[in-house]
């Protein structure tokens, strides 16, 4: 008999390996990066011709843009509900203290301050004051840093850790009437005008749409 051939078939011949493909600047011949060269030598050129760009920060639109100035006059900054609630605090004083003497309504007065610039002067006036101790503030009583009108003390507790030093918050309450609670101080506090010009602008706006609705004065009808 025949022997039969039991031993293992033979393996099947592995696939021709393919190219590697090629990535990135392998990719590029020598056409292409004499191309890419002879750009870069353009643009370094054209570079070096432009004008020097002038100093940083000394126009009025620089200053006006700057950190600072968005920190004390954007809408949350430090210096715009300051003055309101001084304003307001201001008004509504003022505009009872005339409804009681003479018996004209809150919006007449408004309309006649307003016709006639007395409500513009006042916020003027006012911002002045606001600004004042910024702009006349004493090194050798008070450490500060910064010029001008943005003046400061570093505060981390502050927004961008800069306690400007017309912010009423800055003001040390130390030796004033009040006293200090686990809520807060109370009496001479650096939130207590905060506190007290918010209570006025919510009282003008509240007067102001009572008297519309009731057609005369609130205190003197």
């Amino acid at each position: 008999f025949d022997m039969l051939d039991v031993s293992a078939p033979a393996a099947p011949a592995a696939p021709a390996a393919r190219p590697a493909e090629q990535r990135g600047p392998e990719r590029l011949s020598a056409n292409d990066w004499a191309e890419i060269e002879a750009e870069n030598a353009r643009a370094r050129e054209r570079l070096g011709s432009a004008p020097a760009p002038g100093p940083a920060g000394t126009s009025l639109l620089d200053k006006a843009l700057s950190a600072d100035a968005m920190l004390l006059f954007a809408v949350d900054g430090a210096v715009p509900e300051v003055v309101n609630g001084r304003v307001a605090m201001f008004g509504f004083f003022t505009a009872l203290i005339k409804e009681l003497a003479t018996g004209e309504s809150f919006t007449s007065q408004l309309s006649y301050n307003l016709t006639h610039g007395v409500s513009f002067a006042i916020i003027a006036l006012v911002t002045a004051g606001t600004l004042a101790p910024c702009a006349m503030a004493n090194p050798n009583e008070t450490p500060f840093e910064g010029s001008g009108i943005a003046k400061f003390r570093p505060e981390p507790r502050a927004k961008a850790g800069r306690q400007y030093l017309c912010d009423p918050r800055a003001v040390d309450c130390e030796g004033l009437p009040g006293r200090d609670t686990p809520l807060g101080r109370i009496g001479f506090g650096p939130l207590a005008e905060t506190v007290n010009g918010r209570a006025a602008m919510v009282g003008l706006v509240a007067t102001f749409v009572i008297e519309g609705a009731m057609k005369h004065g609130l205190f003197r009808g």
